[in-house]
């Protein structure tokens, strides 16, 4: 077999092997079956990157990165259950609820609830915890629960398809304007390639269908507007960006150093920033006040708290913390430990924006990399899909450190091979140790590219 047959050959099996995998992961795996997940994972993740190396045509891994999506169009998800919430909070949103407003505990204890086999279906497998809880899923997300309801109704399946639907929608986004950005800063085309062919969007995406995508779908538009310098029209889809998920909102003080590049006077960039600001608060504020109470508030805040005080899950400085106090006090310090480490990433952020008087679009695309990493590193929860965001960011950059942490943060689905969450001390410590140590090295010599 000469070297061009054996090439063929090894992009055929590469390709056969692929939805093998992803096949077995949506249709065959248990979440309990952690080593097998990793095994999967691992080998899915090697042959994405030989494939990503190999030399085959842009144009067919972006084909072939949407037919291995399609592969979970009819699973069921199994690592994770928060869509059972999903479809949960469409569901009253349509039948008059407000999402916002209602504990699943307690609507449960209700005859309209409790006789319908479908409520008590998605209650039972929505979790304790989701169950005990006030939604905190932004406006934008509880519409589009509420559109797929609204045509799905009882069956589970088909809303499971819609909502995938709308992910492979944002997805499609991402790829066409991630495209244009890369080609207006001079980076290569197959940097997309690092998010959309990456094992862990596929999975946490299309897979678990959480709303991640969406998110960045709207961020993506955000800022192939900055690029354009349209910045109103930015402004409103940052607004949506938000209302997926929130988390676009800690970049919002990023810009002003960005918008003082833009060739204008001191006032001139103080209006602009401004009026963007304005608009991003109008809209949000408006996409909320549709669902506004009086209890709203209260309940929005107590459910982000938890966020803060109470939830923890593969973190990294907070678990050292953790560790100390337990040897000081002994018990756990989280309802400061999560305040103190919040307040201090916010400190991060607030640096990252004025550490330079200007920065160009590249470089906006570094500092929002470094202060979600940041944030992250400090945080108190760590899910895997958490990283779809810093991911996407690092597509627009030359750092790696995002695709290493992108393979190493399955280590944490090793918590879940019993009913009650047990996490893993040391492939935690492992998963931060590499990751921490990569991007030590690429701060310690960077690229021209990512000087700041």
């Amino acid at each position: 077999m000469n070297s061009k047959a054996l090439h063929i050959f090894l992009r055929f099996f590469c390709v056969t092997l692929l939805c093998i995998l992803y096949y077995w992961i949506g249709y065959r795996l248990d979440k309990s079956s952690f080593w097998l997940l990793f095994s999967l994972y691992t080998i899915a993740f090697a042959t994405s990157y030989y494939l990503m190396q190999s030399g085959v045509k842009l144009k067919y891994l972006i084909g072939l990165s949407f037919g291995l999506k399609l592969i979970f169009l009819f699973a069921i998800p199994e690592l994770s259950q928060d869509f059972y919430r999903f479809i949960w909070d469409g569901m009253l949103t349509v039948k008059g609820y407000n999402p916002y407003l209602h504990l699943p505990v307690e609507l449960m204890t209700t005859t309209e609830f409790n006789s319908e086999s479908f409520n008590v279906l998605l209650y039972d497998k929505m979790g304790e915890l989701s169950a005990n809880n006030y939604s905190n899923y932004p406006p934008v997300a509880q519409f589009v629960y509420a559109f797929s309801w609204q045509i799905a109704g009882d069956n589970l399946l088909l809303n499971i398809v819609l909502l995938r639907c709308f992910n492979l929608i944002a997805e499609l986004g991402i790829l066409v304007y991630g495209l244009k950005i890369l080609k207006k800063i001079n980076l290569p085309k197959r940097q997309i390639l690092i998010f959309i062919l990456n094992p862990l969007v596929i999975i946490e995406s299309t897979g678990n269908l959480h709303f991640e995508v969406m998110m960045i779908a709207f961020f993506i538009l955000v800022l192939y507007q900055l690029s354009q310098n349209k910045f109103k029209t930015a402004a409103v889809f940052w607004s949506f960006s938000a209302l997926s998920k929130l988390m676009t909102l800690m970049f919002l003080p990023l810009l002003w150093a960005f918008f003082r590049k833009q060739k204008t006077s001191f006032i001139k960039s103080i209006q602009t920033a401004l009026s963007f600001y304005i608009i991003v608060g109008l809209c949000f504020a408006g996409a909320y006040f549709i669902f506004w109470d009086k209890a709203f508030l209260g309940n929005y805040q107590s459910s982000l708290g938890l966020y803060f005080n109470n939830f923890e899950f593969n973190a990294s400085i907070y678990y050292v913390l953790r560790w100390i106090g337990f040897q000081f006090v002994g018990y756990n310090l989280i309802a400061i430990f999560g305040k103190a480490l919040a307040f201090l990433a916010f400190l991060v952020i607030l640096w990252l924006s004025f550490r330079k008087k200007e920065i160009d679009l590249k470089k906006l695309f570094i500092h929002m990399l470094w202060a979600v990493t940041g944030y992250y590193l400090l945080s108190t929860i760590v899910h895997p899909w958490y990283l779809l965001l810093p991911l996407v960011l690092s597509v627009f950059t030359t750092y790696k450190y995002m695709l290493i942490w992108s393979y190493l943060v399955i280590l944490s689905y090793a918590a879940y091979q019993t009913d009650i969450v047990n996490e893993k001390s040391l492939l935690i410590t492992l998963q931060y140790a590499i990751v921490i140590v990569s991007l030590s090295l690429e701060i310690i010599y960077p690229t021209s590219l990512n000087r700041s």
